[in-house]
């Protein structure tokens, strides 16, 4: 039988790497934290719901991305470029027939801060706070990160486009993405001076792992869990070992002559920061995870690739040249056919690295269920057809079950209704109370019918 300690809600595990900076790594939720059906905290107050936006850039092609049918479960399939969404499925809603009501004044800008905040663009940027930060004023409260954690996997847009920036608290007001995976690390283990006059080495991180730092105090709080959350703690650790060994390879250059050797020259493959490549994007992922798992942060969003990306897709076979221009517009010189296959391949490689994240997010336990169960987020892109700029059928998917909130596995297809309607029943699904969302061509005052569970 596996005992049960109750436990205080945060635990951060705490050690002393060698240079005299102290390092905290925050705990998943275990069992012991939660009351005797796991459904609320033990010391009172309900379990936070986490909410994330990820987008890709360039849209999708409307017959390949549609499922060809609607319903849930077995009723439906996942369309050719969703597939490599088939082991998340059960979490996964698909909305499809939704427009983009504001004008299009803008490419790759007007429809894509409709479809994060309702509203028309402003001066390139939004008019509204986009939903994540509407979010993250609900649940964000006593977190490390209240406003919430953004990343960036691309950052190269064309010069129409929202930029590289998908989260807004307000007009002029954006939460720029971390492209670093290494920045980002850094920034979750919490590395603090521990003492007047004392300068931790600014490499540390990299030659002192923090897991091992922290063993001791690991080792003691063990000792007061049972199995099911002495099994979940391991697993904790072993993850973020694996995840700082994989960047120490990816960012430390070799010291081979005692001078630091630039990582971009002497590691050319592994893919400067802003470009695109799965790895990164999958290192991103497990930083993500792992601050939602230990409640540093209840709220992200995740740029794959920007509004308007010229970004190149060589990391899934296709040529060196702009993803925007070449495949998205049609315009490589091989000719329109090869050109559309291209994109279809980029978009399905899209959906592998959403994938990545999800199945990251299903394969975490968190109270009864895992983090998926206990998430929403929101995927979205900044034009449904890249060639024609069209806004009509846009791609709108929401995975996770928001804590029963959201139904899942299922297709709801709404011919011509407005793309609000998704973001608005989100909100109420994390607990707003809003009576409305959006602003003049963008406002609903009702949310999708059967989304929500």
């Amino acid at each position: 039988m596996s005992r049960r300690t109750v436990l205080p809600r945060r635990i951060f595990l705490r050690g002393m790497l060698v240079g005299g900076a102290s390092v905290a790594v925050p705990v998943p939720r275990l069992i012991g934290m939660l009351n005797d059906s796991g459904t609320t905290y033990a010391a009172g107050g309900a379990l936070p719901i986490r909410f994330g936006t990820w987008f890709f850039g360039n849209g999708i092609i409307p017959n390949r991305w549609v499922p060809s049918a609607t319903g849930s479960g077995s009723a439906w399939t996942l369309s050719e470029q969703l597939s490599p969404l088939e082991a998340v499925k059960p979490w996964v809603s698909v909305i499809t027939g939704l427009n983009i009501m504001v004008p299009n004044s803008a490419p790759h800008t007007s429809m894509p801060a409709a479809a994060l905040s309702g509203a028309q663009v402003g001066g390139n940027s939004t008019q509204l706070p986009t939903i994540d930060q509407l979010v993250a004023k609900m649940t964000g409260t006593g977190t490390t990160f209240p406003n919430g954690l953004h990343v960036g996997v691309s950052n190269v847009s064309g010069a129409t486009s929202l930029g590289t920036s998908i989260s807004y608290t307000g007009p002029s007001a954006p939460n720029p993405p971390e492209f670093s995976p290494a920045a980002l690390f850094k920034k979750l283990v919490q590395f603090v001076n521990t003492g007047p006059g004392t300068t931790p080495d600014p490499e540390l991180s990299y030659r002192d792992l923090v897991v091992d730092a922290v063993l001791a105090d690991a080792k003691t709080l063990r000792g007061r869990l049972g199995a099911d959350d002495q099994a979940r703690l391991d697993m904790h650790l072993d993850g973020l070992n694996q995840l700082q060994r994989q960047i120490m390879q990816a960012e430390m250059p070799k010291m081979t002559t005692g001078t630091l050797t630039d990582p971009d020259k002497a590691y050319p493959n592994r893919g400067a920061d802003g470009s695109i490549s799965r790895q990164r994007g999958q290192a991103f992922s497990d930083l993500l995870v792992f601050a939602m798992a230990s409640d540093l942060t209840r709220v992200f969003s995740y740029m794959f690739s920007c509004p308007a990306s010229h970004g190149t897709y060589v990391d899934c076979g296709l040529e060196p040249s702009t993803f925007h221009e070449d495949y998205g517009h049609r315009l490589s010189p091989k000719g329109v056919a090869y050109a559309t296959a291209g994109f279809d391949i980029g978009v399905k490689y899209a959906m592998s690295n959403l994938a990545d994240t999800l199945v990251r997010m299903k394969n975490t336990p968190d109270g009864p269920g895992n983090l998926l169960d206990n998430s929403c987020v929101y995927v979205t892109s900044c034009v449904s057809e890249s060639p024609t700029h069209s806004g009509i059928d846009y791609p709108i998917l929401v995975a996770g079950k928001a804590g029963g909130k959201i139904q899942g596995d299922q297709h709801i297809r709404l011919v011509g209704d407005n793309v609000s309607k998704a973001p608005f029943s989100l909100l109420t699904a994390m607990g707003g109370t809003q009576t409305s969302f959006g602003k003049a061509e963008g406002l609903v005052t009702s949310g999708v019918p059967g989304l929500l569970a």
